[in-house]
C-alpha cells in the first residue's frame, strides 16, 4: 500500500501521484454569517483521502449546524465503517441525513435545517468515488476538458437536462437555488454516487453554489487552468466570486494529481 510523503514542493506522494490540495471559504459580500463548511480527512490505514464541501440552509444557526454536522459525520464514518468505499460513503451520507433531521425535529431553533454535500474519496488503486446531495458541485479539469461530474438536484437542472431551457435561462431562473434534495430535509435521502478513474494532471474542484452562482463555467475553467498551484486557484476563485457580487457564501476545494 502506498504511503504519503512530502516532496520538496510541499506536495504529497500518494498512490503513485503527487497530490496537492487546497481549500478555503468566504462569507461573501452580502451575508452576515458563513453557512458553508469543508474539510479534508486522511485515512492512513486505507490510504484514502476524503474531501467534503457542504452548504447549509435553514436560518443563521441551522445552516451552520447542518453543514458542520454533515462534514464531521462523513469524515468520521467513512473511516470507521466497514465495507466497500461506495457503500461506506453512502451509509455515511444516510447517517448524516438521519442525525441532522433528528436534531431539527427535536430543537425548534433548528427545525427545517438542511445542507447540501459533495464528497470526493480518492482511492489508492487510482479510482475516486464521488457522492453528492443538492446543488454543490464537483468539476474535473482533464487536459482541456472541463466538466461537471455532478448534476444539481433541482427542477431547473432537470429542465436544462431535458432541453426545456437553455444554460443562460437556467443561470438566471428565479428558482435556480431551489433544490429538491438535501441532507436533513426528510427522514431518508437518496445520494448520487459515481466512480471515476484518476489520471496524472487531473484537477478536481469541489464548490458551493456561491461560486457557480456568481461565475459561469467558462470563467471557472479559466481560473482552474491558470496555474498548477491549488492554493492560487482557490484564492482566485473566491476573489472572482466576490468581485462578481459575492451574493452568497463561497467555498472552493481543489485537488491536483500529478506524477509522483
Amino acid at each position: 500500500m502506498a504511503k504519503r510523503a512530502t516532496d520538496d514542493e510541499g506536495r504529497e506522494a500518494w498512490a503513485g501521484f503527487a497530490l496537492s490540495i487546497a481549500g478555503t471559504t468566504h462569507v461573501g459580500r452580502v451575508r452576515k454569517s458563513n453557512q458553508d463548511a469543508f474539510d479534508r480527512f486522511d485515512d492512513d490505514t486505507r490510504d484514502e483521502t476524503l474531501l467534503v464541501v457542504a452548504d447549509g440552509m435553514g436560518g443563521h444557526r441551522g445552516g451552520e449546524v447542518a453543514s458542520r454536522m454533515a462534514v464531521g459525520t462523513l469524515g468520521k464514518l467513512v473511516r470507521e465503517l466497514d465495507g466497500e468505499p461506495d457503500e461506506r460513503l453512502r451509509l455515511a451520507l444516510e447517517r448524516a441525513n438521519h442525525e441532522i433531521h433528528r436534531l431539527g425535529e427535536r430543537d425548534s431553533m433548528l427545525r427545517g435545517m438542511g445542507t447540501t454535500a459533495v464528497a470526493l474519496l480518492l482511492r489508492p488503486e487510482g479510482k475516486a468515488i464521488l457522492a453528492h446531495v443538492g446543488d454543490s458541485r464537483i468539476y474535473r479539469l482533464r487536459e482541456d476538458r472541463f466538466e461537471a461530474l455532478t448534476e444539481d438536484h433541482s427542477m431547473v437542472a432537470r429542465w436544462l437536462k431535458d432541453g426545456l431551457i437553455d444554460e443562460e435561462t437556467a443561470r438566471n431562473h428565479p428558482q435556480r437555488n431551489q433544490i429538491d434534495r438535501a441532507l436533513g430535509a426528510a427522514e431518508t435521502v437518496d445520494p448520487d454516487l459515481l466512480e471515476c478513474d484518476l489520471r496524472p494532471g487531473d484537477l478536481f474542484l469541489l464548490c458551493s453554489d456561491g461560486l457557480t452562482g456568481m461565475l459561469p463555467d467558462e470563467e471557472i475553467q479559466r481560473l482552474a487552468a491558470r496555474s498548477r498551484d491549488p492554493h492560487a486557484i482557490v484564492a482566485w476563485m473566491i476573489d472572482a466570486a466576490n468581485q462578481a457580487g459575492g451574493m452568497d457564501n463561497v467555498t472552493a476545494v481543489v485537488a491536483r494529481l500529478d506524477r509522483a
